[in-house]
């Protein structure tokens, strides 16, 4: 599946992809990411609401000798933004990672003006429907900033998005794909994991009252 998706994205396809937490989606947007930013010098962004895993992505890339992918949020001291920022505008980034929030930065959309853009990743996806259970409304925002950025480049054909996320209840999945229907006329192509998690189990533990409930937590733990 992760390389159904692949392809998919090589191709130029949007996509919505489904897999549970831990299911390698990561892999999934950085592998055609790194190869637009090696191939055509484009920069694909990263949009998600968790700032710490958003470090952890940039982190562990360098740790592989990959030095492409950046962030910028507010966790960057002042020097760490502007380098950040040097490297993005020196085309030195193929990826960068940014929240929903900082799309309303002037800075933001001037340094994606200045550079080709790939393709947009939306990470948390399950974000822009109402039935999601963490809907955000500065996800709303996404796709009029796509729109305008857009139409400011006078673009003839839509940036392809990647969305992501582990909900796969099918009123998101329908929210998620109508939205970009109707902001951006984009098609996406559902690639959907299975959600069984095998590694995990529920057990039921019966007890009289709360320090009954206190003592059998303590002997859990």
């Amino acid at each position: 599946l992760q390389e159904n998706a692949v392809v998919s994205a090589v191709k130029g396809e949007s996509i919505l992809a489904v897999f549970p937490t831990g299911g390698g989606k990561s892999i999934t947007f950085q592998v055609p990411a790194l190869m637009s930013g090696e191939n055509a010098k484009a920069l694909t962004v990263v949009i998600s609401p968790l700032q710490s895993p958003m470090k952890d992505q940039v982190d562990n890339l360098e740790k592989k000798g990959i030095t492409e992918a950046v962030t910028i949020n507010g966790l960057l001291d002042p020097i760490e933004r502007s380098k950040a920022i040097e490297r993005i505008e020196a085309g030195y980034a193929s990826l960068l990672y940014i929240s929903p929030e900082s799309l309303r930065s002037v800075t933001i959309e001037r340094l994606l003006l200045k550079r080709k853009i790939a393709r947009f990743v939306i990470d948390e996806a399950h974000c822009f429907s109402s039935w999601g259970h963490d809907f955000r409304v500065d996800y709303l925002y996404i796709g009029d900033f796509i729109k305008n950025l857009q139409q400011k480049k006078g673009m003839d054909h839509p940036i392809p998005i990647s969305c992501f996320t582990a909900t796969a209840k099918q009123k998101v999945i329908e929210d998620i794909k109508t939205y970009f229907k109707d902001k951006l006329s984009v098609d996406l192509k559902l690639f959907r994991a299975d959600t069984a998690r095998k590694n995990l189990h529920y057990n039921v533990v019966p007890k009289e009252n709360d320090e009954e409930k206190y003592a059998k937590l303590r002997s859990i733990i």
